[in-house]
């Protein structure tokens, strides 16, 4: 196992150093099959392991929890974002885990492993994806915003003939610039595919509410046709979209659920 961690890091290290760009950093998405009826347990649960398991011995540079509400996406997705591949590939979710067991009494060591197991029974049919993305140019944010509430995220994944970046700016310029300037659009950008399951290229959106979303679909002005065409000129094949609603993040180190 930890042979194939360290040939998939030098494998997406490799893929993400081949395009040149110091400032690309990575996205690990885990993507669960969880029933409607448990996902109120396994947000609870996920608090509480990562009351155990965050600390400044990871890796992790933010995480953010999604809530499925429109589409035929996971029922959660968790986002994990890394400086780099190779942080990514290495960090150790369990390593602040296994330090408070040594210094934890029998009955609360019961207690904790009860948790664990529990917490990664969920994972059973779960997928995993990587993609990269470079913040500072890619990434649009606007200002004001409340970000732990629970605004919506819309995710849509295309096949593209041409590419990523190319698509991705003409994206930008047609929909996530507009939108975050009129303040419709909390955030928004794009990433590409570096590994496991999904497309050439993803593009994201946050927004306050659905209200806020669906006006912005009906009342925002067509500003600029040409970008329009270019990136739908490059789309090839299907492509899905997905509508999450934010249920919590990191904060401060600390996993905080969202308010309503």
């Amino acid at each position: 196992m930890k042979l194939f961690r360290l040939l998939l890091a030098m494998l997406v290290t490799f893929t993400i150093s081949a395009q040149d760009n110091s400032e690309d950093s990575v996205i690990n998405f885990t993507y669960y099959d969880i029933p409607v009826q448990q996902i109120g347990e396994f947000l609870d649960l996920h608090k509480q392991m990562s009351d155990i398991q965050l600390g400044d011995k990871r890796k992790l540079q933010g995480q953010w929890v999604y809530r499925h509400y429109y589409g035929s996406g996971a029922s959660i997705i968790i986002q994990d974002n890394y400086a780099s591949a190779s942080d990514a590939v290495t960090d150790d979710e369990w390593v602040h885990f296994r330090e408070k067991w040594e210094t934890s009494t029998e009955e609360e060591r019961q207690k904790m492993g009860a948790l664990a197991q529990k917490y990664v029974s969920f994972r059973n049919g779960h997928t995993d994806e990587m993609r990269a993305v470079n913040w500072a140019r890619n990434h649009k944010v606007g200002e004001g915003h409340n970000w732990n509430s629970n605004w919506i995220m819309v995710m849509g994944e295309y096949s593209l003939d041409g590419n990523w970046q190319v698509a991705g700016d003409a994206y930008n310029e047609w929909q996530t610039i507009p939108l975050v300037e009129s303040g419709h659009m909390m955030a928004g950008g794009y990433t590409w595919h570096l590994y496991g399951s999904g497309k050439d290229i993803q593009l994201y959106s946050a927004y306050p509410s659905m209200t806020v979303f669906a006006d912005a679909l009906e009342n925002t002005p067509d500003s600029n046709p040409e970008a329009r065409q270019k990136f739908w000129s490059m789309v090839k094949g299907s492509h899905t979209d997905q509508i999450y609603v934010h249920v919590g993040h990191i904060v401060d180190g600390v996993y905080t659920p969202a308010s309503n």
